[in-house]
């Protein structure tokens, strides 16, 4: 059962209470909450992630020799792994 503190008040809440509060909601708060609950679109997520990706090769980057090393590294890897 959720529970809601607004203003040191503890309150247990069934979702039919939660719901016939947020009908209770103007139309322009409601999709305030609609907009806080619902997943944002891949696309968008995917924009974020890659923009943090982006963010950190700036800070922290990287050459293609250690590029081609780490390569390396995992092919003598996979490769030792196979022989086994």
């Amino acid at each position: 059962m959720p529970r809601v503190i607004a203003q040191q008040v503890e309150l247990d809440l069934t979702l039919d209470q939660v719901l016939t509060v947020v009908r209770q909601l103007k139309p322009e708060e409601r999709e305030v909450i609609r907009r806080a609950i619902e997943p944002k679109p891949w696309s968008q997520r995917l924009e974020t992630l890659l923009a943090r990706v982006w963010a950190r090769v700036e800070c922290y980057p990287i050459t293609e020799e250690e590029v081609d090393a780490e390569v390396e590294l995992a092919r003598t890897a996979i490769y030792a792994q196979g022989s086994n």
